[in-house]
């Protein structure tokens, strides 16, 4: 039945060809390049480019992992039940490189490591549907068409394989963008979990990132990972000793890290690992300290798989700035009168900008994106002068401006007004988010994308 499909294709496809864009095949034996895979910012594309490759018989195709970090197989089954990647044998080659194929029997090049190849010789002409036993998403085919015949030009599958390329590009940065966003739900307690993504992906893609990668979180809340992704394990390991690998001498799993080690509470002290997430598996931790904590998925570290969890103090507000926390280690942003309070200078600093004591004018002045020119006169109002852009900050509720242990605060959604931004109250989550035009500054050191 195979055998069958495999020549109707065929005649469909010589069919085509002397309607198409084809050149005549030369009389000489040619060499193509498959890759098999490739890699992008944090995400692994899992597919044969070109995913169908047009050659002669006795042409040479070299397969060539073109991933980052993921291994992967070429395997050409031939009418043989798939193979299982946790039997050893065959993560080997059963053939050796460079071998001539005539398709009959099954072909399986083992494990090829990033950047690794392996080179096969069809010699007898039907269409050969491969695919990686690790990723077993990943599929290609290989249509051999009988010597002499025309095919497509090496330009014609080249620009193909780009096309491919770009649909899955665009497609896994769609999905990224979209899984920024997160889940909260309220806990009988009356503590709230965040729900996450630990990496996602869909036919093609993989994306091995956590995300968001920055979360910002009261103690008492926990947090909920979910490997959103068809087949590749994940981890969540907080505070890794530095003398315990993820892998063993052999390059398999350290034992250590498959099992949950930690608890279910984290006060941000000590080894705390996930164990093994398999695909679509859920991993909720409690976080019972004020902090910020940085973790990490090591099996996929070369694939910027870190992030950071904050955690405020219980009950207190929770302020981000363009997605990022507003951090800082004296009074925090409180709620008066249906207002957000906060620290001027850390404020300022957080959109690369900076406040400073003008002694002459008796004022706070902030510049960010400046500097500005001063009022010439400022008005009278009780308590704090504070002067941001240019522009002197009035509002005509209690309390204005003011210094509190030597640090000057004010209201931010009239902040954020004078400078022309916009913001958000999430009252479940007790968090006012600011979204302003500038760039967050490096003291924030964190990249995130935030709910």
């Amino acid at each position: 039945m195979v055998r069958k499909l495999g020549l109707s294709i065929l005649a469909l496809l010589l069919s085509l060809f002397a309607l198409g864009t084809v050149f005549a095949a030369d009389s000489a034996p040619a060499k193509w390049d498959v890759a098999v895979g490739k890699q992008g910012d944090g995400v692994s594309i899992d597919s044969m480019f070109p995913k169908v490759i047009y050659i002669n018989e006795g042409d040479t195709v070299t397969f060539t992992n073109g991933a980052g970090f993921a291994p992967h197989t070429v395997t050409f089954l031939a009418g043989s039940a798939p193979l299982s990647p946790q039997d050893p044998a065959n993560l080997a080659p059963n053939s050796p490189d460079g071998v001539k194929w005539d398709g009959k029997k099954l072909l399986n090049t083992g494990v090829l490591e990033p950047g690794k190849s392996f080179t096969i010789t069809f010699t007898a002409s039907g269409a050969y549907p491969y695919y990686c036993i690790l990723h077993p998403l990943m599929k290609g085919t290989v249509v051999v068409i009988p010597k002499g015949q025309p095919i497509p030009s090496v330009i014609e599958q080249a620009a193909s394989a780009q096309a491919q390329l770009d649909d899955l590009q665009a497609q896994s940065d769609t999905l990224f963008k979209a899984s920024q966003d997160y889940a909260v739900v309220k806990d009988k307690n009356g503590s709230l979990t965040y729900q996450i993504e630990a990496g996602a992906g869909h036919q093609g893609f993989t994306i091995n990132r956590m995300m968001p990668e920055t979360l910002y979180i009261s103690e008492g809340d926990s947090v909920e990972w979910t490997n959103a992704n068809h087949y590749e394990p994940h981890w969540v390991t907080f505070n890794k000793p530095a003398n315990l690998s993820f892998f063993d001498d052999h390059g398999g799993f350290n034992p250590a890290f498959m099992p949950p080690t930690g608890g279910p509470v984290f006060d941000g002290t000590g080894f705390l690992n996930s164990g093994i997430i398999e695909a679509m598996k859920s991993y909720k931790l409690t976080f019972s300290k004020a902090g910020s904590y940085q973790y990490e998925c090591y099996l996929h570290t070369g694939d910027k798989m870190v992030g950071t969890i904050v955690v405020a103090p219980k009950d207190s507000i929770k302020v981000l700035v363009n997605g990022k926390p507003l951090i800082y280690d004296y009074k925090l942003p409180h709620l008066h009168n249906n207002h957000v309070y906060a620290a001027i200078v850390p404020f300022a600093e957080a959109l690369g900008g900076k406040a400073e004591w003008n002694a002459k004018l008796s004022a706070v002045v902030v510049n960010i994106g400046g500097p500005f020119a001063l009022p010439t006169e400022l008005k009278n109002t009780d308590g704090m002068k504070v002067i941001i852009n240019g522009k002197q900050l009035i509002y005509g509720f209690e309390p204005g401006p003011h210094e509190h242990d030597g640090h000057s605060y004010a209201s931010l959604q009239e902040m954020v007004s004078l400078l022309g931004g916009s913001y958000t109250w999430d009252e479940q989550t007790q968090t006012f988010s600011v979204h302003l035009g500038y760039a967050m500054g490096a003291g924030m050191g964190m990249d995130s994308h935030s709910h």
